[in-house]
Order: structure tokens, then C-alpha cells, then sequence
């Protein structure tokens, strides 16, 4: 296991990603000026040398462009697909009326409904196939709620994977896990959750290396699915649910696999960063065979990220640590 870099003091209410770029400009002798605190906005400033920082990611390296079209998934699947990289087969819509008509289309078909400007996995519903007309309309109407149109895709079995993408290169991968606990034969789900957020890692608000998974109105849903509650004890071993979307943001975990990875998935992260004119940015891919030569029929490219987090890959749930900031310096110029 590789050592960890302890974080600088002084900076605990910032995000833990910010908080790893202060630490490595410091270390190289580069001056942190504090732009806007509560935006985690910085300046670095090294000789005649300054580069403008926001939540550690957002740089001059990226056009605003770039980041609308990776922030918009219409926009983003259609660069994409020009470039001849796999994506989910779907459709976009405006209205409930116009996703309502194509209820029968994919009735047959386990399906995404998803917002198209929304991260975090925040309105991402999964329909199975056979859902009724009812469920289906609900999933779409929380969708629309957060976005003016939505995208209702296949969906791809196989566990989710972010490539961090830094100029030419992927410099770390991790598989996300959605927020879960494993049963030990005795305790409730409640209990588990309880248990498992006292680990020192977990916190709230991205100043911390994993989030508190949290008891809301959406996780007891994802548990009634699953024909369960917060009361429920599940059996030894067992391993439950609570959200469908692996965002470590609302309490998933982050596996280091940046060493299991088949070298084509890497190359195939970096072709799509070029394709949406990324320099910094997130690949998410899904896939049920990571470690295999890419095959079209077990995995795509679901998003593309404007602004992946870092601490995931340096202080991932479990693996080795991706030291992952001082690139991010080594692309800005500081030496």
C-alpha cells in the first residue's frame, strides 16, 4: 500500500480535492492565494507565473465550451458518437408527452431515465422491463423536474468505472460502487448504515475522503423495491443496496483498479476526452469486463465529466492511492 500525504491544516472546510492541490503547490514552493473561499476558488502563483484554480479541476485548459458540451449528456453522446465510440442506444426528450409515446418502445428493455444537466446521479431512475405506464411516468416526471430534457437510454449491466483523464493520459480508475452495507445476520439495515458512517473517512459536503450514506426518502424506496426496510436484517454476508447510482457523493464507495484495467478501455477514455476537447475531465465507462480487450456488446461510455473529483482516487474505500494534483500542476506549467 502506498503511503499516504497528509493534508495541509488550516484549510478543513474546503473540498478535500482543493484541499490536495494547496497541498501540492505548497510543496513545490507555489504561492495559494485564496480567491474565494466558500467557492474553493484559488490562485497559484509561482514567480511571474498565475493560474486561476476552482474546485481543484476547473482551469483555463478547458474551454467553456468544453465544459458545456460534458456538462450537457445530449450534446456530449453526440461528440461521441461521431467519433465512433460506444454509448447507450437512446433518445433525448423535452416533454412528458413526447417520452410518454415511446412508453411500448422500451417496454421490453431495462432502461435509464436520466436528466440531461444533472450530476451527482441526482434524478436517474432505472426501469425494468414490464414496468407499468405509472412507474415509467414517475421516473420520467422526476427526470423532467430537474432538467428541461431528459434521455432514455439502454442500460448496460456491469459495475461503473471513472477513468480520470489528465492531458494525454488516465491517471488513475476506479470502480463506484453505489452506497451499500453487508449484512452480518443480526443487525438492521439502520444499524449497518449507523456502523458503517462512523468510519473517520466519511463526513458530508465533499471535505472528507466518502460521504455519510444517508437514511432519505430515496434510499427507503430503492429498499421497499427490494422488498425491505431500514428494520430489515439482512443475512451474513449479504450485501444490500440503498441507491442505484454509484456517485460517491451520496455515500458509494471507490475501489482503485487503475492497475487491472486493459490498456484499450484507457485509450478509449483519452479518445473521448479529445472527442468532447477535454483536458481535464472524467470518463465513466460501464462494463462487465474491465480487465478484457473492449467488446461493444459488454460495455459503454455513459458520461463524460467536467469536473471529477480527486480524492476518490487518493483516498479510495480501498486499493492503492492515486496521487493524482501534482499533474494537474504539471498541465498548468508549474514546475
Amino acid at each position: 500500500m502506498t503511503d499516504t500525504k497528509p493534508l495541509p491544516s488550516g484549510f478543513e472546510d474546503l473540498e478535500i480535492s482543493t484541499q490536495i492541490i494547496i497541498r501540492d503547490a505548497l510543496a513545490r514552493g507555489i504561492q495559494v492565494e485564496m480567491v474565494d473561499r466558500k467557492e474553493n476558488f484559488l490562485r497559484l502563483i509561482k514567480g511571474n507565473h498565475s493560474e486561476f484554480v476552482k474546485e481543484a479541476s476547473k482551469t483555463k485548459l478547458d474551454s467553456l465550451m468544453t465544459y458545456l458540451v460534458m456538462e450537457n449528456k445530449i450534446a456530449s453522446k453526440l461528440v461521441l458518437e461521431e467519433s465512433g465510440i460506444r454509448v447507450p442506444v437512446g433518445r433525448n426528450y423535452s416533454n412528458l408527452e413526447t417520452a410518454l409515446a415511446d412508453y411500448t418502445f422500451f417496454l421490453d428493455k431495462k432502461k435509464v431515465i436520466k436528466p440531461v444537466t444533472t450530476n451527482f446521479g441526482l434524478g436517474i431512475g432505472i426501469s425494468e422491463p414490464g414496468d407499468s405506464l405509472d412507474k415509467f411516468t414517475s421516473f420520467v416526471n422526476i427526470a423532467l423536474g430537474l432538467s428541461n430534457s431528459i434521455i432514455i437510454e439502454e442500460f448496460i449491466e456491469g459495475p461503473e468505472y471513472r477513468f480520470l483523464v489528465l492531458g494525454d493520459e488516465v491517471i488513475a480508475v476506479c470502480n463506484r460502487v453505489p452506497a451499500n452495507v453487508t449484512g452480518d445476520g443480526k443487525s438492521s439495515i439502520r444499524e449497518l448504515i449507523l456502523k458503517k458512517n462512523e468510519d473517520p473517512r466519511r463526513g458530508e459536503g465533499h471535505k472528507t475522503a466518502l460521504e455519510k450514506i444517508q437514511m432519505s426518502d430515496v434510499e427507503l424506496q430503492i429498499l421497499k423495491d427490494q422488498g425491505l426496510g431500514f428494520d430489515s436484517v439482512p443475512d451474513l454476508g449479504k450485501q444490500v443496496f440503498l441507491r442505484k447510482n454509484s456517485n460517491i457523493s451520496t455515500g458509494g464507495d471507490s475501489l482503485d483498479v487503475t492497475d487491472n484495467v486493459h490498456p484499450d478501455f484507457k485509450a478509449i477514455a483519452v479518445s473521448a476526452a479529445k472527442a468532447a476537447g477535454a483536458v481535464i475531465c472524467g470518463i465513466d465507462i460501464i462494463s462487465s469486463q474491465i480487465e478484457s480487450k473492449p467488446n461493444v456488446k459488454t460495455y459503454a461510455i455513459l458520461e463524460i465529466n467536467f469536473n471529477p473529483v480527486l480524492y476518490i482516487h487518493e483516498f479510495p474505500y480501498s486499493g492503492k492511492p492515486r496521487f493524482v494534483g501534482d499533474k494537474i500542476l504539471d498541465l498548468l506549467g508549474f514546475d
